[in-house]
């Protein structure tokens, strides 16, 4: 990855959790299980399916008025290339 580019999983979990509090939500949204999710939003997923992460990265980018997870990672700044 290049340097200052943040990967997809990186700004879903980001995304996560300033969504916290909504998890059950979009949980029932995205037919992600809320286990699953809750582990993928507290790191506890190192490696979580492609399918799980796009539903994930769908869900936040239809939301109205809502920054898509890269915009998100964007507008921080943020130049982790970990994930």
């Amino acid at each position: 990855m290049e340097q200052g580019q943040v990967s997809w999983l990186a700004t879903v979990v980001r995304s996560l959790q300033e969504a916290k509090g909504k998890w059950r939500a979009i949980s029932s949204a995205t037919g992600i299980p809320y286990d699953t999710l809750t582990k993928v939003a507290l790191g506890r997923v190192g490696d979580p399916r492609v399918s799980t992460v796009q539903a994930l990265h769908d869900y936040f980018a239809s939301r109205p008025g809502q920054p898509t997870p890269a915009d998100s990672a964007r507008a921080s700044g943020s130049h982790s290339t970990s994930a």
